[in-house]
């Protein structure tokens, strides 16, 4: 029998890796599908056909692989043909509709389909996993800024099963060989299509991929390894914090399973307004109101903080309304040093409507001496 090239009929060199020819048989195989062709043509892609799944049975399959690499041949005869199913052929759509599908794919030609999520399990091994953390919402007042606060909280959460002590086994109960992969932590099912038996390999749903079952079921936890409880936790918010700030406490969240460590548990802070001061990092900004003589004269005017502080602001003579006055250490506290910030005062000058008779006799005298008619 003359010596096939099973790489020239797929069209990649002699070291082209899995992928290229993986590749290159699937543009190949639709290609040349015999459904795709007619009258004469359709016996040469019969043919061309038959050399693409030989070739491709070969040098898919590492073994076979080497030993054509080093004699040229492997064995004789393919398990693959083409019969015509009373129809006229296989029916292209048909056949084909989810080998087009790159999942299907991968399970019809040595792919691995996994079932549900993958917990990195190996044979006779169960893995752990870290707990899931907790978020949770705490409202502080704007006055508690300036101090910080000691809040208890409430919530639920996985916590490990006394009973099982996190394993998921009645005590007095131990580990068995899982009946549905005897062990191995994976299933292996046979497909039969018109091209040959392919084997479907995926991870075992039973036992996810360690191979053991529980023999006795913890009846405390049903076999998860942790239970539901009410918890608290004592959270510490620290003076300076920010609305939105969010907070993390290690190890309060969710038990992980199988010996994981626990999730964390977070505090999203908001604080609750009950002033109209802005606040710019560690800065107060705050519009203040003064009268137009305060602002001619100057004076001193006291403004009262969300914690009940008095902050007095001296306002010099002559300012203009927009101005600033900034009043150092009296703004926030830092939340990683303490240190206040400053409170900024932007000046709003009030001009009266209406003024009394006695106070406007004065303005006019006021304007008289500048010159000024009223």
């Amino acid at each position: 029998m003359p010596k096939k090239d099973y790489y020239e009929i797929l069209g990649v060199p002699k070291g082209a890796s899995d992928e290229d020819i993986r590749a290159a048989y699937k543009k190949l195989v639709k290609e040349w599908h015999p459904d795709r062709h007619a009258g004469e043509d359709k016996k040469l892609a019969e043919q061309k056909f038959k050399e693409i799944q030989e070739a491709y049975e070969v040098l898919s399959d590492p073994q076979k692989r080497a030993m054509y690499d080093k004699f040229g041949y492997v064995g004789e005869g393919t398990p693959y043909s083409y019969e015509n199913n009373g129809n006229g052929g296989f029916g292209f759509e048909d056949v084909f509709r989810d080998f087009l599908n790159d999942d299907i794919f991968n399970i019809f030609f040595g792919g691995q389909r996994t079932q549900g999520r993958s917990t990195g399990a190996t044979r006779g091994h169960r893995s752990s996993r870290r707990g899931e953390d907790i978020n949770i919402n705490a409202s502080i007042d704007e006055s508690d800024v300036f101090s910080g606060k000691t809040q208890n909280i409430e919530y639920e959460r996985y916590e490990e099963c006394e009973n099982c002590h996190g394993e998921g086994v009645e005590p007095g109960s131990k580990w068995v060989t899982c009946s549905k992969c005897h062990g191995s932590g994976v299933v292996k099912e046979e497909r039969r299509t018109p091209f040959g038996v392919f084997i479907n390999q995926y991870t075992c749903d039973a036992c996810g991929g360690s191979g053991t079952i529980p023999g006795e079921v913890c009846h405390a936890c049903r076999g998860t390894g942790r239970v539901k409880r009410r918890a608290s936790a004592t959270v510490n918010i620290p003076a300076g914090v920010e609305d939105g700030a969010i907070l993390k406490f290690p190890r309060k969240g969710n038990a992980g399973t199988n010996g994981g460590e626990y999730g964390d548990l977070y505090i999203h802070v908001n604080i609750r307004k009950v002033s109209d001061y802005e606040r710019e990092g560690d800065d107060i900004i705050a519009n203040v109101h003064i009268d137009y003589i305060t602002a001619i004269l100057g004076g001193e005017v006291t403004v009262t903080l969300p914690n009940n502080e008095e902050v007095e602001i001296e306002i010099p003579a002559g300012i203009q309304p927009s101005e600033t006055v900034v009043v150092k250490g009296k703004g926030y506290p830092n939340v990683r040093n303490g240190r206040r910030g400053n409170f900024v005062a932007k000046i709003i000058v009030d001009i009266p409507r209406k003024v009394s008779s006695k106070e406007r006799e004065l303005l006019k005298e006021i304007a008289k001496m500048k010159g000024v008619k009223v």
